[in-house]
């Protein structure tokens, strides 16, 4: 706390400069030299009561990380399955249409021909 009052430039009637009227000196006896053991006690409640704070929030934070980084890693393996999912389609749409042109080269295989425009009905379904 001493560091604070020199840094925010000292005490000045009765405050510190700068810090606003809750900081004032005779608050925080504890500063100047004088304490009692009800203020000590006050401001050590306070502060293990910050402390207990300050690990609940720590606590929550590691939590809430980790579950970001697991959310992360999940999200990363299900692109790579989908990646992997998506290459084997890939290949067997080429093997099929490798097949399909072999096919369709040997005459093995004939093309399938739109009827004329002046044959056309309802039953075709080539349009």
């Amino acid at each position: 706390m001493d560091l604070w009052i020199k840094a925010a430039g000292g005490v000045h009637k009765g405050r510190f400069y700068d810090l606003g009227s809750e900081f004032s000196s005779s608050r925080w006896s504890f500063v100047s030299g004088g304490s009692s053991s009800s203020r000590s006690m006050i401001n050590q409640d306070e502060f293990e009561l910050l402390n207990r704070k300050i690990a609940e929030i720590t606590q929550l934070y590691a939590q809430k990380r980790a579950a970001r980084e697991e959310d992360a890693k999940r999200r990363e393996e299900e692109m790579r399955r989908k990646d992997a999912a998506f290459t084997r389609v890939t290949g067997e749409v080429e093997s099929l249409k490798s097949q399909l042109n072999i096919l369709f080269a040997s005459g093995a295989l004939p093309l399938p021909r739109s009827p004329s425009r002046s044959n056309k009905n309802k039953d075709c379904f080539f349009y």
